[in-house]
């Protein structure tokens, strides 16, 4: 059915949903299974090089949580997973990566963590109006 399958995730509940969700489907068709956070800086101007460097570094240490998370989950699976991260706005480069690696499966979550991104349009709307192959929306089921 899908041969790669990736999956938007920032460690929020939601995403959690989107992973179990993209590891059904990874065992049921033998699939290729990716997760992919897009990270950002705060968009305010930065005076001093300190503090971009403080920046990347809560950015980084964000993105090692995450990954420490999908390792935890890979364990418990029993599941081969990939934990991809860029630098960016998420719509965007999650549309970019999955064209550009020939996903045929993209799973987001209805709402994530950042409220800036919500405030620039949801995330999952972008992704869903631009991307070249099929979008899975999973709702939190927690609500």
């Amino acid at each position: 059915m899908y041969n790669k399958i990736l999956v938007g995730y920032d460690g929020s509940d939601g995403s959690k949903e989107c992973l179990k969700s993209g590891a059904e489907l990874a065992k049921s068709s033998n699939a290729k299974l990716t997760a992919f956070w897009v990270g950002g800086y705060k968009p305010y101007y930065h005076e001093t090089k300190a503090e971009i460097d403080e920046e990347r570094l809560s950015v980084e240490n964000f993105a090692k949580s995450l990954q420490n998370d999908i390792e935890e989950f890979k364990s418990k699976e029993n599941i081969d997973i990939e934990f991809v991260y860029v630098i960016g706005n998420p719509a965007k480069e999650i549309v970019s990566y999955a064209k550009k690696n020939d996903f045929d499966l993209i799973i987001i979550g209805h709402k994530g963590h950042s409220s800036l991104w919500d405030s620039l349009g949801h995330v999952a709307d972008k992704v869903s109006e631009n991307a070249h192959c099929n979008v899975l929306i999973v709702r939190n089921k927690t609500k």
